[in-house]
């Protein structure tokens, strides 16, 4: 039976494939362990939906796939063991965000935010 999707969808799912396995090579150049589960549960998702013909869902999931590979892109960092200092550099590159914690800096304390939730269930009161 032939699939119901277009080449250019095809395409589009062929890259995102690239992509994420191509930014898992960068980040986890040296670490042989991280690389392998990274590259199969990557392989295990996408088998997944191989059979999927709603263009809409595999645009979704295109989609989702691209979001990962902007979110390892910019928010994951390998440390590497410096055996003669007995530390850890984390190699940062040019693509990864270096925030001012400002956000952390001012979130509400647990404290306040077990006052606001309490007598509130599921949004209800």
């Amino acid at each position: 039976m032939a699939s119901l999707i277009s080449n250019n969808t095809r395409l589009k799912v062929l890259n995102a494939y690239k992509q994420l396995l191509r930014v898992q090579r960068e980040i986890f150049n040296e670490d042989l362990f991280a690389m392998t589960e990274a590259r199969n549960t990557t392989y295990k998702e996408f088998s997944k939906n191989k059979n999927e013909n709603d263009e809409l869902k595999i645009d979704e999931q295109i989609n989702q796939a691209i979001d990962v590979t902007k979110f390892l892109k910019s928010n994951v960092a390998q440390a590497v063991l410096n055996p003669d200092k007995s530390r850890f550099k984390v190699r940062i590159t040019e693509n990864h965000e270096l925030g001012d914690n400002e956000s952390i800096k001012n979130s509400v304390s647990t404290k306040e935010l077990k006052q606001r939730m309490s007598g509130v269930c599921c949004g209800c009161e």
